[in-house]
């Protein structure tokens, strides 16, 4: 997993809980004296095990927990990337451009980058459907994402979830509904 992820997960932590606890927890889960640096990648094992004792200090279930992390990645990969973003004028051009524009930018960007399989189909003016795989199982992590990026372009929207690699599906499908005042 990409520097990247962890520095952005660590300005969350420090934010939200502060710089003893994420001390504490790189002591508890990473090598001796663990850097992040945005484009090396590193153990996955090492965001998992972050996560779970966070969800365990927060008291929330580890997918609620996950979920909060990629609504705050979006801005913390917009504000690192805005030259990506700034090509989408809205939330569904973004969303349908995930496969073919942000995660060719990001393959250009980083060596190795670990990307998932997202493949999205506007089924109408105010729905999507976005079909989901990775073998880390990070959906909830996306759904964060997709949530962080309605919130960016001031979109409101719902997200059902009901197929779910998590519950024995071979891939997730998140039915984004646009929704409008």
């Amino acid at each position: 997993m990409k520097g990247i992820i962890f520095n952005v997960l660590e300005d969350m932590i420090v934010e939200q809980c502060g710089m003893l606890v994420w001390n504490d927890l790189l002591a508890k889960h990473t090598p001796a004296d663990r850097v992040y640096i945005s484009a090396k990648n590193y153990p996955e094992t090492e965001l998992f095990s972050i996560a779970t004792d966070v969800a365990e200090i927060l008291e929330l279930p580890l997918q609620d927990v996950v979920k909060a992390f990629g609504h705050y990645l979006f801005s913390g990969l917009a504000n690192n990337h805005t030259t990506v973003v700034e090509r989408f004028t809205d939330f569904s051009s973004l969303v349908m451009g995930i496969h073919n524009i942000i995660h060719v930018e990001v393959s250009k960007l980083y060596h190795e980058p670990g990307l998932p399989t997202i493949m999205s189909t506007m089924k109408d003016i105010n729905n999507i459907e976005l079909k989901y795989y990775s073998p880390r199982k990070m959906c909830f992590c996306a759904e964060g994402l997709i949530f962080g990026a309605a919130e960016y372009y001031q979109q409101k929207i719902n997200i059902k979830h009901d197929t779910c690699m998590h519950k024995g599906a071979d891939q997730c499908i998140l039915n984004i509904e646009l929704q409008y005042d």
